[in-house]
């Protein structure tokens, strides 16, 4: 029940653009370990997030773009390039699962959203190096939603809201009614949200819009606890151009944030591997992690694993592998491996001289070892002993063989 009411709330339409479309401006950026740990090994999702990325000369900030319902990047490419062009701020509009070349998701959700979302708000933090406060959040329509989820978690720079709803259930029972939407899981609950909102909030909505009435921002504004503004357009509806009246966005923004804003030598710059094909991208990391956990096997013995204890280990040398030599390997000095401290180490004319000093004092039964000297008197008599006896018998054999080579000198004696 659940994935047809998402099928109606989001409407994907047929893709408007290919990999080969606006080539320079069309990126592809990872997924986030920490936001989506199960697609990031997912080969099913190894091209990424499709994004378009429009840079301005200088511009310090960025515009994170969510897309309105029912259009792709390829439909709203236009829009965001003259609103860099208005702003001369960088901008980064992001696609949503299963709209455009975002495959492998067959149908969008809330969940969804914000996970793409939330994952190209990171990319700009974390690989374009952007501060907070330098992110200004605009959503459309749909995108609204996401946009007042991040704002109301992040210490952003603005937030901009363009046909807003209160959420995705009080939208709906201006279409379908009271009684239905009942039955409807809410989604996008942005009047609970747009309290925690800290940030410049700018709020147009048009006054002709039949698809989400301009009740729903009226509401958001009376909530809104941060430094805000209202515009509700007479002439404007749900899907106007923006941009064919000053007066829609361009004039209040520019004016309400102070656009452009941040001007430095060195902008963000959108590292050129995001423009190549990630999916060959990430079959030579994963080849990499395969190789690296190989030799990770190799360099443990698996008789460990055998008798539960460590054996020795082995090294590569060369092309080949050889076990280490403990015997030699302890005899040799590792300036890098840690041993007895300089106050407490003993040279080796110094271990030498005590070796002889305890065979002096036992051979002059030193107090302590009588036990020691005594043993080896005892042992020294018996030894001598046993060589007496041994002379006496060969002295005996001997003098037998000579008497036998004497011919019948037996019978003589």
């Amino acid at each position: 029940m659940s994935w047809m009411i998402d099928k109606l709330v989001f409407p994907a339409p047929h893709p408007t653009y290919g990999k080969d479309a606006f080539k320079k401006h069309l990126c592809f950026i990872p997924w986030n370990e920490a936001v989506s740990p199960d697609r990031v090994d997912d080969e099913r999702f190894a091209d990424g997030i499709p994004c378009v990325w429009l840079p301005a000369p200088r511009a310090a900030g960025v515009i994170l773009f969510c897309h309105g319902n029912a259009e792709d990047l390829g439909m709203c490419f236009p829009f965001v390039r003259h609103m860099r062009d208005q702003f001369k701020m960088n901008v980064l509009a992001v696609e949503y699962p299963g709209y455009g070349l975002l495959h492998g998701i067959s149908t969008s959700s809330e969940a969804a959203l914000k996970e793409v979302a939330l994952t190209a708000f990171r990319f700009i933090l974390d690989e374009l190096k952007v501060a907070y406060e330098q992110i200004i959040l605009f959503g459309r329509s749909v995108g609204s939603g996401p946009t007042v989820y991040l704002a109301s978690r992040f210490p952003v720079g603005g937030l901009i809201l363009v046909a807003a709803f209160a959420s995705v259930r009080e939208a709906a029972k201006s279409l379908i009614g009271n009684f239905v939407t009942h039955v409807l899981d809410d989604r996008f609950p942005n009047i609970a949200l747009i309290g925690n909102v800290s940030c410049p909030t700018l709020f147009i909505h048009g006054e002709k819009d039949s698809l989400v009435p301009p009740s729903h921002s009226v509401a958001l504004f009376k909530q809104c606890r941060a430094r805000k503004l209202l515009i509700t357009p007479p002439g404007m509806e749900h899907n106007t151009n923006l941009f064919t009246d000053a007066q829609y966005l361009a004039v209040p923004a520019i004016n309400f944030f102070g656009l452009p804003g941040y001007q430095q030598e060195t902008p963000p710059q959108m590292p050129a591997r995001y423009f190549e094909d990630q999916r060959q991208v990430f079959l030579l990391r994963k080849a990499a992690r395969r190789k690296q956990r190989s030799d990770a096997t190799l360099d443990s013995s698996p008789w460990f694993f055998l008798c539960g204890c460590p054996t020795s280990r082995v090294r590569r040398d060369g092309d080949g592998l050889q076990p280490i030599d403990r015997a030699h390997s302890q005899l040799e000095w590792d300036p890098d491996r840690p041993g007895i401290p300089e106050d407490q180490a003993i040279s080796a004319s110094e271990i030498a001289a005590r070796r002889n000093a305890a065979q002096d004092a036992a051979e002059q039964n030193v107090p302590g070892l009588d036990g020691l000297a005594g043993w080896k008197e005892e042992a020294s008599r018996e030894t001598g002993k046993k060589n007496q006896d041994f002379k006496e018998e060969m002295i005996l054999n001997n003098q037998l063989d000579m008497t036998m080579m004497i011919p019948g000198g037996r019978g003589e004696a």
